[in-house]
């Protein structure tokens, strides 16, 4: 043999790398690739679960957001319903208020003016006492200007306490 090559050797040496190869492709190439093969599958399944999750997310947040808008129209409702009972209270109580006001304005008139007649019925009835006493007094003494000029004096004194008297009451 030339160059010192034995085929036997080459034979050999390849059977060698064969089982060798053979049998890393055995112990390590079948279960690395094995492992690789259940890693992406379990990066499937994670992504497909991630998928599912974020579309269930999404269709509760939408869910969501049409109870949130519900709920807002619902809250306005309730509100405005609020507002239009509470300006029907209050406009009952005002116009409760309008009448209570007006009844005690029409009492307090009346006996404004039942006083009023009473005054005017009193100060007549005593004007016409002074007025009957002054002619009772002139008709039973003798007439001369002095006794005139006193009973002058006389009524018009009485008539001025009647007065001052009447002011007094008030």
């Amino acid at each position: 043999m030339p160059l010192n090559i034995d085929l036997l050797q080459i034979l050999l040496h390849a059977l060698n790398f064969a089982i060798l190869a053979g049998g890393l492709t055995f112990l390590l190439f079948r279960p690395v690739n094995k492992f690789l093969n259940e890693r992406k599958a379990y990066f499937e399944q994670q992504n497909k679960e991630n998928a599912e999750k974020k579309s269930e997310a999404e269709a509760m947040y939408a869910e969501y957001q049409e109870k949130l808008k519900k709920a807002s129209e619902e809250s306005e409702n309730i509100k405005a319903e609020a507002e239009r009972e509470m300006a029907s209270v209050a406009k009952s109580y005002l116009d409760e208020a309008k009448e209570k006001a007006s009844g005690i304005i029409s009492a307090a008139e009346k006996e404004a003016e039942t006083r009023k007649e009473h005054i005017l019925d009193s100060a007549q009835a005593e004007i016409s006492e002074l007025v009957l006493t002054a002619t009772q007094k002139l008709l039973s003494d003798t007439v001369s200007p002095e006794r005139n000029s006193e009973l002058y004096d006389e009524f018009i004194r009485l008539a001025e306490n009647s007065v001052a008297d009447k002011r007094a009451k008030k």
